[in-house]
């Protein structure tokens, strides 16, 4: 099945298409358009600040481990913060970016 994606991989950057397949891709999007997100853009502010939370919560247990001297588990700790900020951060750009980041793209 053609979807718009697979006409983009296929031809490249649309910067450098010719007009019969822009007009192509605009009637690839009219009979097949793109799946809609799976969550809106109010959800995911919903989901940023969740990991935004969780990102606070890690850092003060690493924070916690370090003043007792417990380093390694405290940059166990505050690379989870980091990672749950960097979540947060595509959360609030919507699930496009969210996807993107959870799956390494």
């Amino acid at each position: 099945m053609l979807t718009l994606e697979t006409f983009r991989c296929q031809h490249g950057d649309p910067a450098t298409w010719p007009a019969a397949d822009i007009d192509s891709y605009l009637v690839i999007g009219d009979i097949a358009p793109p799946v809609p997100p799976l969550f809106g853009f109010s959800e995911m502010q919903v989901i940023a600040a969740d990991y935004e939370q969780s990102a606070a919560r890690q850092q003060t247990v690493a924070n916690r481990l370090d003043s007792q001297g417990h380093t390694t588990a405290a940059g166990i700790w505050a690379r989870g913060a980091q990672e749950a900020r960097e979540y947060a951060a595509a959360a609030t750009l919507g699930y496009p970016a969210f996807e993107a980041i959870l799956n390494g793209w």
